[in-house]
């Protein structure tokens, strides 16, 4: 799905020295995002192969007795 924003504001908060975070807590973070980005990616294609338009349909099973 498309989303179009005409205007976006957000706040930002600037700390100066250390980060707040644990470079344990941003391994986990960037851990989750890589995973997330990756599991919309199998959705996309899993999305992609169930629409796709096949030739034909499969050949029927063996021993379906089907011609």
């Amino acid at each position: 799905m498309t989303v179009h924003i005409e205007e976006m504001v957000s706040e930002v908060t600037v700390v100066d020295g250390d980060l707040p975070l644990t470079h344990a807590q941003l391994e986990k973070i960037a851990d989750f995002v890589i995973a997330r980005i990756d599991q919309r990616k199998r959705d996309r294609e899993q999305g992609k192969a169930a629409t796709r338009l096949r030739p034909m349909s499969e050949p029927p099973a063996p021993g379906t007795g089907v011609v």
